[in-house]
């Protein structure tokens, strides 16, 4: 197996900066001179989020042979539930991107998974591990492969709180997932007064990552494994259209000289109008009878006088 390393490890305990941490990791080349700053363990939050969501359901069926391998035996089942979650450093602009690489090399590591499974046994309380490997190459059957770097995250969550999660992926109502961690052992930065940074060193248990220890200094620094924070957030994003406007009001306000007028304001005034032209044609058709009377009055006297 080949690892992809271009420096090795070492530990010191005499940093530059001594009243601000007592050890450091640093890089190396091959002769011996340091490559970067000091590398310290890094306690504060990371932020993550979803690019893809899977529910996986299988089942396992091993058969055996009986001792007598004569016939079959009660085959054993396994049935595994499992919901696995592509993840990617977080960078929406309230927070630095975070760029993650595993000591050793300077590579980007682009492979970020979390793995949801349920509590089998009662007793257990629910967790958060984490895990990782060093890009490598090896043969299988007579052909190369190559392993990206990779940091998986491990959830462990009761019964319960899993057949939430599992339906909410099956019916396809979440629109977005995020994972924070912090305190994870084994993710490594250069001291800094901010409880943010642009870069993280991962330092595995695998024996790639082996660290040159001062003389009688015999304390292991701490490697991925436990995740001392963790919070998950599956959401379901709604977006409201706003009310349509009534037909029948298709203006709000009407703009008179400066002022702006309400409709219901304009309907009194139009009924106001209304009012008095009514009253000005009933005025006006007395005085049209009045003169008709009038005339009538005087044909007949005219026809008299004859």
């Amino acid at each position: 197996m080949d690892f992809h390393l271009e420096r090795r490890l070492r530990l010191h305990t005499q940093p530059e900066h001594k009243n601000l941490y007592s050890w450091a990791i640093n890089e190396i080349d091959a002769q011996g001179r340091r490559i970067g700053d000091d590398q310290i363990p890094w306690v504060w939050t990371l932020y993550f989020t979803a690019t893809s969501c899977v529910l996986g359901d299988s089942i396992s069926i091993k058969s055996k042979y009986a001792s007598d391998e004569t016939a079959l035996a009660t085959p054993e089942i396994a049935q595994r539930q499992v919901i696995l979650v592509q993840l990617r450093p977080r960078d929406d602009g309230d927070f630095r991107e975070t760029s993650f690489s595993m000591f050793g090399t300077d590579r980007a590591i682009k492979s970020f998974q979390l793995e949801i499974h349920q509590i089998t046994d009662s007793a257990d309380q629910e967790s958060c591990t984490a895990w990782g490997t060093v890009s490598y190459t090896t043969e299988v059957d007579f052909r190369n492969q190559t392993i990206d770097d990779c940091v998986l995250f491990y959830l462990f969550v009761k019964p319960e709180t899993f057949a939430r999660y599992s339906t909410k992926v099956s019916d396809g109502s979440v629109d977005e997932i995020g994972f924070r961690v912090g305190s994870v052992t084994g993710f490594y930065s250069e001291w800094s007064p901010s409880i943010s940074t642009s870069r993280v060193k991962v330092l595995t248990k695998g024996s790639e990552h082996q660290v040159q220890m001062p003389r009688g200094v015999e304390f292991e620094p701490p490697r991925l494994g436990d995740v001392g924070a963790a919070e998950l957030y599956i959401n379901r994003r709604l977006e409201f259209a706003k009310r349509a406007p009534d037909p029948q009001a298709v203006e709000a306000t009407v703009e008179v000289g400066t002022v702006l007028v309400a409709p219901e304001t304009r309907a009194a005034g139009a009924a106001a109008a209304d009012s008095r032209t009514l009253q000005m044609l009933g005025s006006l058709r007395r005085a049209a009878w009045f003169v008709v009377v009038l005339l009538v009055l005087i044909f007949i006297t005219t026809l008299l006088k004859r």
